[in-house]
């Protein structure tokens, strides 16, 4: 059995590690240490047209990842392997709340590079700033658990299990 990660699953987590930590990187840096209007626009409209673009490329990544076979790790205990997988699905399930409430919460049209725009779909302003809640606090939730994602890597990294050569 092959114990690499197919191209195109690479491809998946290599390109939505991009777009997921810029977006929450760039989002925190604007939200909190920033005081440019200028740079909050372009952020903010950066990071709206990158995320409405990796929406289909997101939901093609949850086929994958649960249609697929991944490698096997014979080097990890049936708890580890367990804890991993139970992780690697919050994950999922966390970046689907992220996307919803970002896209949900717009009090305007979704504009993607100016190529494009889609209407936003909630006018009440109540609601969409609860919204607009849940994707702050589902963003810190995203961003604690991409850094222990980080950290497992580097830990098993550093005690002899390469996990992170299956992926490059």
């Amino acid at each position: 059995m092959n114990n690499l990660y197919s191209p195109g699953a690479r491809f998946l987590h290599w390109s939505s590690a991009a777009v997921i930590i810029w977006a929450n990187a760039s989002g925190f840096y604007v939200a909190f240490l920033s005081d440019s209007l200028v740079s909050k626009n372009l952020v903010s409209f950066f990071n709206v047209s990158i995320t409405t673009l990796f929406i289909p490329l997101f939901l093609f990544r949850c086929f994958h990842a649960f249609h697929y076979t991944k490698p096997k790790n014979d080097n990890l205990a049936r708890w580890n392997q367990w804890l991993a997988s139970q992780m690697h699905r919050m994950l999922y399930i966390i970046t689907t709340v992220v996307l919803l409430s970002g896209v949900l919460m717009m009090d305007r049209n979704i504009n993607v590079f100016n190529l494009f725009s889609l209407p936003y779909l909630i006018k009440d302003r109540e609601v969409t700033w609860l919204i607009n809640q849940v994707h702050i606090y589902s963003c810190m939730v995203l961003s604690v658990m991409v850094l222990m994602h980080i950290a497992a890597v580097i830990k098993h990294e550093l005690t002899g299990m390469r996990i992170l050569r299956k992926m490059l």
